[in-house]
């Protein structure tokens, strides 16, 4: 889509026409963007960093610093002009999803206590769905993946933003993709991707009891991740990844393959690949308990 195709959508000014492919926050890694961008101290910090940027929309003052190689529009408010957008392409094209009606294998055994979606919904061969488990629209189920009791796939996530004096969800147009061998435990919950793609979790990946996965998070395979954890926005988890009961990971955060979180730890940085953190706000284990240790003294 170019941005011309968006003007009397929203009220902008176009300066530079170009493509994008996909809506996105400056921090997020879809192809061909179009990002917002509200304020000068993210101009440096991440709009000049992410080369998966091709268009902006941003006041009038900031546009002589963007690029002559990305696409530009200004508004008075870019950041409700974005969302504006996002709005428009959620409810009134197909740009981010386009219907089908529900495939499920006949291999796959669906209690008749469950709920799926009549569209948009795929279930692959082996998979198991207990009683009270609703799978809404826009959700992607591999092969031999066994989602328990009361369990919800898809659900819309927790993103609010405030505009003048009402405060909104902004609505989530993305899919949760679960891929083969996954298990995910009663009354956990699993959150639409806000934009295009996919919350997405890893072949084998075991996800425990009352454990909420937000939107746009990544989870890679052969995870384990206890009953109560938390992970929100836009965490992205490698491989053979161990979380432990009520962990709380911050948006945003990145934890390497075979790292660990201990139980109840709040995690507000990067996780180095094979580091094992502990405690609120999460260190590295061994720094974790010395400190307590001091305490104890």
């Amino acid at each position: 889509m170019r941005l011309s195709e968006l003007t009397g959508i929203a009220p902008f000014e176009l300066v530079r026409d170009s493509e994008f492919e996909s809506l996105g926050l400056l921090s997020h890694d879809a192809p061909r963007m179009l990002v917002v961008l509200y304020d000068a101290k993210f101009l440096r910090r991440e709009l000049l960093k992410n080369d998966r940027v091709a268009c902006v929309i941003a006041p009038r003052e900031l546009a002589p610093a963007i690029p002559d190689s990305l696409g530009l529009a200004v508004a008075e408010d870019p950041r409700g002009c974005f969302y504006e957008i996002h709005d428009h392409l959620w409810r009134h094209t197909d740009f981010y999803w386009s219907d089908f009606d529900s495939e499920i294998s006949p291999e796959a055994r669906v209690h008749a206590a469950a709920c799926v979606a009549p569209r948009n919904v795929r279930i692959g061969r082996g998979t198991v769905i207990e009683p009270n488990v609703t799978v809404l629209e826009h959700c992607l189920i591999g092969e031999e993946v066994v989602l328990r009791a009361g369990s919800v796939i898809g659900a819309e996530g927790f993103d609010p933003k405030a505009f003048g004096d009402t405060v909104r969800i902004i609505p989530h147009a993305g899919g949760v993709a679960i891929r083969d061998r996954v298990e995910i435990q009663a009354n956990s919950v699993v959150c639409r991707c806000v934009f295009r793609g996919f919350t997405e979790i890893g072949e084998d990946t075991k996800i425990s009891t009352l454990v909420n996965v937000s939107h746009n998070v990544r989870i890679g395979k052969r995870c384990r991740i206890a009953s109560g954890a938390c992970l929100m926005g836009s965490v992205r988890i490698g491989n053979d990844v161990w979380i432990g009961p009520n962990a709380t990971i911050s948006n945003q955060i990145r934890v390497g393959d075979g790292a660990a979180v201990s139980l109840g730890a709040v995690v507000v940085r990067d996780v180095p690949a094979g580091q094992r953190v502990s405690g609120n706000f999460a260190v590295e284990h061994r720094r974790f308990l010395a400190s307590f240790r001091n305490l104890l003294q």
